[in-house]
């Protein structure tokens, strides 16, 4: 099995690899979470408005789903919720067994994958479920970073190198892409809460209020399950893998 990394999505949706999607901060950090504290379904719209025209259709058997996201990390008008992972962690209960979930990077590039034969939310927070699954596939696998408004990613990429890490030590062969990732989240392993708070969009967050959210984000196997893409009814939704019936 190899292992690829890319600082972007790719302009086509690969169609042979799993894909590891990965938006550290904090898209993937928050379906983590999400799945984590029992959601059954989480739906990634491509735009902000995308996300309010699917509340709407799911919302019509008379269960709304949350509707959460961001515009520059922040909630966008009419949204239930922003893009934090420790406010969905801190809840005493969700109030929906169902999110739409719409960001500026992490939830295009899932989209973006869509034809690849397995799509895996992947986080620190829910690492090891993400990789058990990617190798439970056998396929190659590509690491596609969120990236930020369209630029390479630090933080991504430093996340990517973890999830990286997992595959190889369970015997996947890195490319030169997943190898530089890997040796450069290496160097920062021991300090990551402070690489991640010292990308460029860690430094955002942090003017913003949310450092609490960069630790949490970098905390490793905190949970044990991952979201996987589908489509139903023409709509795409991340179940939780067991759902599946696949282990995480």
């Amino acid at each position: 099995m190899r292992v690829d990394l890319t600082i972007l999505p790719p302009p086509a949706s690969p169609t042979r690899e799993t894909c590891l999607v990965v938006d550290v901060l904090r898209a993937t950090s928050v379906m983590a979470v999400l799945f984590g504290r029992g959601i059954e379904a989480v739906y990634p719209a491509a735009t902000i408005e995308e996300g309010r025209v699917l509340r709407a259709r799911l919302a019509a058997d008379g269960s709304a789903p949350m509707l959460c996201g961001e515009v520059d990390a922040l909630p966008p008008e009419g949204y239930d919720y922003g893009n934090s992972p420790g406010e969905f962690m801190r809840m005493a209960a969700l109030p929906a067994n169902r999110a739409v979930v719409a960001t500026t990077n992490g939830t295009p590039a899932l989209v973006r994958c869509a034809s690849a034969p397995l799509v895996i939310a992947a986080a620190p927070l829910n690492a090891g479920a993400a990789t058990r699954l990617a190798l439970a596939a056998g396929h190659d696998v590509l690491v596609v970073c969120a990236g930020t408004a369209g630029l390479r990613s630090e933080d991504d990429r430093l996340a990517g190198g973890l999830l990286v890490a997992r595959l190889v030590a369970a015997g996947a062969e890195p490319t030169p892409a997943a190898a530089s990732a890997l040796a450069d989240f290496r160097a920062v392993a021991t300090n990551f809460t402070a690489a991640l708070r010292d990308s460029g969009h860690g430094r955002r967050l942090v003017a913003l209020g949310f450092d609490s959210d960069i630790a949490l984000c970098a905390q490793s196997d905190r949970y044990e399950r991952a979201g996987t893409l589908r489509f139903e009814d023409g709509i795409a939704v991340l179940r939780p893998a067991e759902q599946e019936g696949m282990a995480s």
